[in-house]
């Protein structure tokens, strides 16, 4: 849950950490005692370690975070998004948001069918929800998942296949809903 927010803080942490040590060591150049420089400069980066931390991870966010588009799986290369992507997805728009995102691309329905049998044979009955309670590959309409979506100009079909992976004990999981006119996915998965 608190993934986001670590490296931030890390990087933070050394920032604040190379203040203090540079103001230390530069301290007899300007003839200023060491003792007194240390105690101030840790005095400033006490006061200084939010603002330091929300503006790093702004900038960190900005990159991280949004709409990214990959032509294959291969291609996206972040471990939270590739547990739940199959690696048959082609033509991938992902929607990265801090705990979770929202992705659309092109698979054969075998295809997701396939890998969602070998997640759930992976998961081994240890799914905080059996598969059989999931109803998975019920038809539904756009109006129960539709604003899964909303913000994204993604074109949500009238009816699609609803699907399932396993479900984390802590409630991270996936959903697909797939077009079977199209061969389109439409994922919302979270995680934790």
């Amino acid at each position: 849950m608190l993934w986001p927010i670590i490296l931030p803080l890390k990087i933070t942490l050394w920032v604040l950490a190379g203040f203090i040590v540079t103001a230390v060591v530069v301290a007899p150049l300007f003839k200023w005692r060491r003792g007194k420089v240390a105690f101030v400069s840790l005095l400033v980066a006490l006061l200084a370690f939010i603002p330091v931390c929300a503006g790093i991870g702004s900038v960190l966010d900005s990159n991280r975070f949004g709409v990214f588009d990959y032509e294959t799986y291969a291609e996206v290369q972040d471990f939270r998004i590739e547990r739940y992507l199959p690696p048959e997805a082609r033509d991938i728009t992902i929607d990265k948001y801090a705990m979770g995102y929202r992705a659309r691309y092109t698979i054969k329905l075998d295809e997701l069918a396939a890998y969602l049998d070998e997640s759930w044979a992976e998961a081994d009955g240890r799914s905080a929800v059996p598969r059989d309670q999931l109803g998975d590959g019920d038809s539904v309409a756009s109006e129960r998942f539709g604003y899964s979506f909303d913000g994204l100009d993604w074109g949500v079909p009238a009816d699609a296949l609803h699907f399932h992976s396993p479900v984390q004990s802590d409630g991270g999981g996936a959903d697909y809903y797939f077009d079977p006119q199209t061969n389109i996915v439409l994922q919302h998965a979270g995680y934790w």
